[in-house]
């Protein structure tokens, strides 16, 4: 019996992204790439080298996570008794001490996914850009205490019982339509700015936190202190009550969805060329909030004390997991206990603005730069997410640029990325990735294999698909017709033989 309690860490963490399924939104390394469509996106002040019309969807799709999680701390090769499958760190052969040692702390995972529905860029006048965007942005963010996967991988190791402490326990994940309006243009010969605002509609937003958890695990029960908050920001959504006026988190109905708060947010940039071949550049996105409105808000709190029996029916030998993730769910949802609390106000939810900074070198005539960026992310409890960047960008045509990049912090083992931009004529195709995995495993799920990234979930992708329009109106512009030296030509009839 003790042994089925281990597994309730893992299946509660694949329960809560399960629920979530249903930060950063393009790559880094596009920053340097001068034919990406996209990269405004990082500073408005950025304008492509072409005007663009984007496909539905196809137009840009960019999916990114941010974490310390590595797999290979929960997922480990085959060992004899295991049928030739790779092992979780829930089986006996995995020591402990050795376990907990690996995860360093608490771990945290942050997931941005980003969807164009339409957008469109053109070149104006003699210098300036305009853009028009319609999008979709969804994101989590998880705080997962290192006592968490002490308390799925140790569970009741005493006869007179354990206890665990899992506070800090969060959970946050929105859903926003985001449509925006940039312009960027020359200041100066050698100073360009953009400015770019955005309106925001919210679809959902949920966030759930467990300020303080308690586990006190004995051999006949279990002893359970939560001090908790869920809010939920959703038109059309509610929940229903158990006979202990509990809400019962685990079968969400959904009413006529619509429209739950609306907001605003800016983007500023600017790019300054003190010199030939050298710009330093600047930007702030994202700097903004959502308004949700009180009639579709739900607050709730969890606190005090409860004893519960245990959970039931969990097969600590079987991996195949998906058909009790919706049991252990119900049972590790039903000991917290919320209760819904009166809506007092509107809420307002402020988006985590980003800050870009970068520096590019050309050489061998602009043909050749090297780059660099600082980026960092300002999160909701204050803290910063930071990363830099050094960047080999070649452009030896308008319509071909390609670029390499080494990320010194999160990448861990997987710190080079690289971006292409080809513009074949009739389309424009863009694909970067900031962190490419290196180490894969193999996964089954329903009989299909799927490869398994095993180092740290810190990557990204990014794809889209374009129709090119004008080129830019600028001198400089990196054409390999451009560099063609000019024969001249004579008057004088050649002499016949």
């Amino acid at each position: 019996m003790i042994r089925k309690y281990r597994l309730i860490g893992l299946t509660l963490i694949l329960s809560l992204v399960g629920q979530i399924a249903t930060a950063q939104t393009v790559s880094r390394t596009s920053y340097f790439v001068e034919n990406s469509t996209h990269r405004h996106l990082m500073n408005p002040a950025l304008a492509p080298t072409r005007g663009y019309f984007s496909l539905p969807v196809l137009g840009e799709l960019y999916v990114g996570t941010e974490s310390n999680l590595k797999l290979t701390n929960f997922i480990y090769p085959a060992i004899a008794t295991s049928g030739g499958k790779p092992i979780t760190f829930l089986n006996e052969t995995i020591n402990s001490s050795d376990f907990m040692e690996s995860l360093g702390g608490d771990q945290f995972l942050r997931t941005d996914v980003r969807t164009s529905i339409l957008s469109y860029g053109r070149w104006v006048g003699k210098s300036g850009f305009l853009t028009f965007d319609v999008g979709t942005r969804a994101n989590i963010t998880m705080n997962l205490p290192e006592e968490l996967f002490a308390f799925a991988k140790i569970g009741m190791s005493s006869s007179e019982g354990n206890t665990y402490h899992l506070d800090n326990l969060m959970v946050n994940a929105s859903m926003i339509a985001e449509g925006a309006l940039g312009y960027s243009l020359n200041l100066t010969e050698a100073i360009r700015f953009g400015v770019k605002g955005k309106f925001l509609a919210g679809g959902a937003n949920v966030k759930a936190s467990l300020k303080q958890m308690e586990i006190a695990m004995k051999p006949d029960s279990w002893t359970v202190t939560t001090q908790g908050q869920l809010d939920v920001y959703g038109k059309g959504l509610r929940f229903d009550n158990d006979v202990d006026g509990n809400m019962i988190l685990t079968k969400p109905i959904i009413e006529k969805p619509g429209l739950g708060g609306m907001g605003m947010a800016f983007d500023l940039g600017m790019e300054w060329a003190p010199i030939q071949n050298f710009k330093v550049s600047m930007a702030v996105v994202d700097f903004g909030s959502i308004k949700w409105k009180r009639e579709n808000t739900i607050t709730a709190t969890s606190s005090g004390t409860t004893v519960y029996t245990g959970f039931h029916n969990i097969d600590p030998k079987n991996l195949n997991i998906d058909e009790q993730i919706t049991d252990i769910q119900n049972s590790v949802l039903g000991v917290t206990h919320f209760k819904e609390q009166t809506v007092v106000g509107d809420y307002v939810q402020k988006l985590n603005p980003t800050i870009n900074a970068g520096v590019e070198l050309g050489l061998m005539s602009n043909r050749v730069s090297i780059g660099g960026l600082y980026s960092t992310r300002i999160l909701d409890n204050g803290e910063r997410y930071t990363e830099y960047m050094a960047a080999l960008n070649l452009k030896p045509f308008h319509w071909f640029n390609l670029s390499g990049s080494y990320s010194f912090v999160h990448g861990q083992k997987e710190t080079f990325g690289f971006a292409l931009g080809f513009v074949p004529g009739i389309v424009n195709i863009f694909l970067a990735c900031d962190y490419v995995p290196t180490h894969y495993g193999k996964m089954m799920m329903k009989n299909i294999t799927i490869p398994l990234p095993l180092s740290a979930l810190t990557t990204n992708i990014q794809l889209g698909v374009s129709i090119p329009l004008s080129r830019r109106p600028v001198k400089d512009l990196v054409d390999e017709e451009d560099q063609m030296e000019e024969v001249p030509v004579s008057d004088e009839i050649p002499p016949q033989y």
